[in-house]
């Protein structure tokens, strides 16, 4: 983790008002011009916003200073690779151990996802824990155990008699079908070819319960796929993440989203095993069907 609470250095604070916190996500410097940048948000942000600056280390105080125009795509490429777990290979991490105060002379700001925010803020700072929750919480989990061991018992026997009872009873009723559907196309804007495989799979009524997508970007060049990320296309084109996530593959200038989609209240598409068949064909997948006893 390489984030920490800080407090703001401001020397025109009245006699008792409250500091102002903000979250410090990263101090490192870009090994490819030399240069240290600092990025934070606010301690709770309304927005997902990011702010950066230029760094400078003075004692114990960060100071965030005016970036130049190109730093953007420098503070993209970080924020991309910390949230999507890819090796630092062009930063240098700094420690934040020693520091307490940051002083915000001049920043910019730059709008993401509040997910991706979210996700960074997850990945740096770290979570706090009184002595008091720890207490609370083993004591909590002991009064648990002692008072869930008799009705696990119950619990158990009543499991095994229903998967007796089920596997004997309804044995016959227990086919499972899926299919899965693929799909390849050419994304000139992006230059990358977009293989889609998605499986539906269905329970013993035909009625749809999960999909699960896998898509792999290839790009033809490692300049196309460099774009990607730093231009930030990667928030544009990509799926959200709330259901999966992806992978990175450097060396072959490919990236892999996985996601699985559950079949809820909030599901507004079609759930029938034929319907949803034939709306893949006719949107050019070729489906492949599977029975699973």
């Amino acid at each position: 983790m390489n984030g920490k609470e800080l407090k703001v250095a401001e020397y025109d604070l009245t006699f008792g008002a409250n500091a102002r916190i903000v979250k410090v996500l990263g101090l490192f410097r870009y090994l490819k011009n030399n240069n240290l940048y600092v990025i934070y948000t606010d301690n709770n942000p309304t927005q997902p916003v990011i702010n950066y600056g230029g760094s400078h280390i003075k004692e114990d105080t960060i100071l965030s200073m005016t970036p130049k125009k190109e730093d953007e795509e420098i503070i993209k490429e970080y924020i991309f690779k910390v949230t999507s777990g890819e090796e630092l290979k062009d930063f240098e991490i700094i420690s934040l151990d020693k520091i307490e105060n940051i002083e915000l002379i001049s920043s910019n700001h730059l709008e993401i996802k509040k997910e991706v925010l979210d996700s960074l803020i997850d990945k740096t700072i770290p979570k706090k824990e009184t002595e008091e929750e720890k207490n609370i919480e083993k004591n909590s989990k002991q009064k648990k155990k002692k008072s869930l061991a008799p009705l696990l018992i119950i619990v158990a026997l009543a499991i095994g008699a229903y998967y007796i009872y089920t596997t004997i009873i309804t044995e016959k009723d227990n086919t499972i079908k899926s299919f899965t559907c693929k799909k390849e196309e050419s994304n000139q804007t992006i230059n990358a070819t977009i293989a889609t495989e998605n499986i539906y799979n269905f329970n013993n009524q035909d009625i749809l319960e999960n999909i699960e997508t896998t898509q792999t970007y290839t790009f033809i060049s490692t300049e196309a796929y460099q774009d990607f990320i730093n231009k930030g296309l990667i928030y544009k084109y990509m799926p959200d993440e709330n259901n999966g996530g992806y992978k990175t593959d450097e060396e072959n200038n490919t990236m892999i989203y996985v996601s699985k989609i559950a079949v809820d209240e909030n599901y507004t598409e079609s759930r029938a095993y034929e319907e949803i068949l034939s709306q893949a064909k006719n949107e050019g997948f070729a489906c492949e069907e599977k029975i699973l006893e």
